[in-house]
């Protein structure tokens, strides 16, 4: 079985290339490249394009099952083998993809822009509270308020003590990031969601801000310094997220708020980026509207 690939990510190496299979899941399949910590994804044509993604040009059911974890892959002459499978994947011509965040130059003083987040905000808090997340958006910021579960108390207590570490650009209190990177359950905890999603909010914020780059600067180093507390799944979306590298569902939604042409359009970003795994999708969005508002939404964003 050949199959052609519509789109790699940026982090997928241009060259031949030996791997072996790391996990293999109905609508993904992980590759661990030799002498590399991080991650190659599958994903089948109906999943975002991710940093280091291999998206096919085919249909959503691939019988993945057939591979087996462990087994050799080889890249040669863009196509890529499998063994002990007939299965292989032509990587000739497709396009290669990748994020440009900073170019969003997010604003939420623009009312537009505010409303677009708004309404994203509320959409989220709802879905969050009826799918039973481990965190909700609003309790995050509201310590008092609203006690949650445990794991969302610390998750919120950390995320405050980040967000005024990055308004007030104190890289010193980013030790903070060891009660978020695997904090939680599921194939990606929540608290590595959040933070993929929160570090795609400060680079579409970053403008041409010195300290603010700078602090996302000491932000990066920390994260992937500190990414080898989670899985490996996980950490190959956090040290890509810290350079800036997210899914193109993430991406799209920070567009459609920075940019937005119609709220349909907005829910439609939403819907598609929320809709990731369990809460993935959720708590990933949650890191994205925190981000946002972090430098350029204070009267939206109230940490208290």
């Amino acid at each position: 079985m050949r199959l052609r690939a519509e789109s790699i990510g940026y982090a997928v190496p241009c060259v031949d290339f030996e791997a072996r299979i790391h996990s293999v899941f109905q609508t993904a399949v992980n590759l661990r490249p030799a002498h590399q910590d991080l991650l190659l994804t599958i994903v089948v044509a109906g999943e975002a394009d991710l940093p280091q993604g291999i998206r096919l040009d085919s249909p959503d059911d691939l019988p993945f099952e057939q591979l087996i974890v462990g087994k050799s892959v080889f890249c040669r002459d863009e196509t890529l083998f499998f063994e002990d499978s007939d299965l292989q994947v032509d990587l000739h011509q497709c396009k290669r993809w990748q994020c440009d965040l900073p170019a969003l130059a997010t604003n939420l003083s623009n009312p537009a822009v505010g409303e677009a987040w708004k309404f994203v905000w509320k959409l989220l808090n709802e879905r969050q509270v009826k799918l039973g997340a481990e965190i909700v958006a609003e309790a995050l910021f509201h310590p008092d308020g609203m006690a949650g579960s445990a794991i969302s108390r610390r998750v919120g207590k950390a995320v405050r003590i980040l967000v005024e570490a990055a308004r007030n650009h104190q890289p010193d209190n980013l030790s903070v990031l060891t009660q978020l990177i695997g904090l939680g359950t599921g194939l990606t905890p929540c608290g590595d969601d959040f933070l993929v999603g929160y570090l795609a909010g400060l680079w579409c914020t970053v403008r041409e801000s010195v300290e603010r780059r700078r602090f996302l600067s000491e932000l990066r180093r920390a994260v992937i310094q500190l990414s080898a507390k989670t899985n490996d799944i996980s950490r190959t979306y956090l040290e890509h997220a810290a350079n800036g590298q997210v899914s193109s569902r993430l991406e799209e939604l920070a567009a459609a708020i920075s940019k937005p042409k119609s709220l349909a359009q907005v829910l439609t970003a939403t819907e598609a980026a929320m809709h990731t795994g369990h809460t993935s999708g959720v708590d990933g969005v949650t890191g994205l509207l925190s981000g946002l508002a972090t430098w350029e939404g204070e009267a939206v964003l109230v940490v208290e």
